[in-house]
């Protein structure tokens, strides 16, 4: 327990810190957005194709993703580093006017119909000067 003791004061320190302290500069947001996460998982009931296939779908999905962006209906799409045990494999933050929409531009991605992806979706709410 001695070597806890050094912990204590320290962290009583900071119980007189006065809440926000040194955040006084930057004004809270009065505005926000809502947009739609769509979390790319992989299905692991899913059977893969040939190389060939798995390539000819990666590059479906990719495409899409791209229209996306093009039509403005995505702020941003991409992979995510892998980690072991976890199936999220990509992101897209989509500008629909619904959940319900944001779900359907998911269900037409290729890989999503063809079952190798899940798309999980969430509503995220960020301040309106944060996204363009």
């Amino acid at each position: 327990m001695a070597s806890l003791f050094p912990l204590g004061p320290i962290l009583s320190l900071f119980c007189l810190l006065p809440i926000g302290a040194g955040s006084s500069d930057l004004p809270l947001p009065t505005v926000w957005s809502t947009h739609y996460l769509c979390l790319h998982e992989v299905n692991p009931e899913y059977q893969a194709g040939t190389r060939a296939s798995e390539y000819e779908l990666t590059a479906r999905h990719i495409q899409y993703q791209l229209l996306l962006n093009e039509q403005g209906r995505a702020i941003a799409a991409g992979g995510v580093a892998p980690l072991t045990g976890d199936p999220l494999v990509g992101l897209t933050i989509l500008r629909a006017d619904s959940l319900a929409q944001a779900r359907r531009w998911a269900e037409n991605d290729p890989a999503v119909k063809a079952g190798r992806l899940q798309a999980r979706l969430r509503e995220w709410w960020v301040a309106s000067s944060q996204l363009p």
